[in-house]
């Protein structure tokens, strides 16, 4: 789907910072729209509620990544990252 059909389709079911990215998307596959999104804040002191207190991403399953891979869960941990199984 185009990304500006996703935005007049599901405007009320995307984040504000969604919102404000998804018109930079050439295609859209997921929105997440299941998912318990974060909204980000500038009050949140780790770029906006988005990463954890380590700088690492805070990853949702069945969120969205780029708008166009879904993600399913985690796979797993290590020293440098969280490997995630996503679709």
């Amino acid at each position: 789907m185009r990304p500006g059909k996703a935005l007049k389709l599901f405007m009320n079911q995307l984040s504000n910072y969604e919102r404000g990215e998804i018109l930079d998307y050439q295609d859209i596959y997921f929105l997440g729209l299941t998912s318990e999104k974060v909204h980000g804040s500038p009050k949140e002191e780790f770029n906006y509620g988005f990463d954890d207190d380590k700088g690492d991403y805070n990853v949702i399953v069945k969120d969205h990544i780029g708008y166009r891979y879904e993600i399913m869960g985690f796979l797993g941990k290590g020293s440098f990252g969280t490997v995630i199984k996503i679709i």
